[in-house]
């Protein structure tokens, strides 16, 4: 019932949201980390508004492996920047797909400018799905600041949904987006801004 009245908020008041991650290009798939264990690749960032994260993606687009689609399940999760899980799920291959990510209801999460966050999805070497390294340009959505940068497990991260304490200077280890739609009092704002200037117009 909550995510549907802030998806109604949003459309009634005819706000953005979205992909976080809109395109990208260049950059080298891999298909894990390490070959020691299952262990958490994504990214950090940070945003300029406040937000509500509704469902995360994983890459689906596997061109190692030669075929689209996802080929295993994957745990996916979201840290603050003490490494506290806020939300998790699975992605399974059978979720649906966004153009090149397969995504996950999760429970809602609010976003607020001033902390720093972390996203990322379990790779094993043995789940025949790859995530993109380093890509070269990232499109974000207008929320989302360009200030992203890569994580990955170190060796005691390892084993499963952990956070990834590793830190890389490329923009992402791209295997894991997600979803998003305005806070409800940021709809209601603006839809309430769209009334007033309809009724000017009158």
């Amino acid at each position: 019932m909550k995510k549907f009245a802030v998806i109604t908020c949003a459309l009634l008041a005819g706000t953005a949201g979205g992909q976080a991650v809109t395109g990208f290009s260049g950059g080298s798939p891999f298909p894990a980390w390490s070959a020691d264990g299952p262990g958490v690749v994504g990214w950090r960032f940070d945003v300029n508004t406040s937000i509500v994260l509704t469902d995360i993606g994983v890459w689906n687009n596997d061109a190692v492996f030669g075929f689209e689609g996802l080929s295993s399940s994957h745990e996916v999760g979201l840290w603050d920047s003490a490494g506290n899980l806020l939300t998790s799920g699975v992605v399974s291959p059978g979720d649906i797909a966004i153009g090149e990510f397969t995504y996950t209801d999760v429970a809602d999460v609010v976003l607020n400018p001033g902390e720093r966050y972390t996203i990322g999805a379990v790779y094993d070497i043995a789940d025949n799905d790859s995530y993109i390294s380093s890509p070269s340009s990232l499109s974000l959505a207008s929320e989302i600041n360009p200030t992203t940068n890569g994580v990955f497990p170190e060796v005691g991260d390892l084993g499963g949904l952990n956070f990834p304490t590793g830190d890389s200077t490329n923009l992402a280890r791209l295997g894991t987006n997600f979803l998003f739609v305005p806070t409800p009092s940021t709809a209601a704002l603006l839809g309430l801004g769209g009334l007033a200037a309809a009724r000017r117009r009158r």
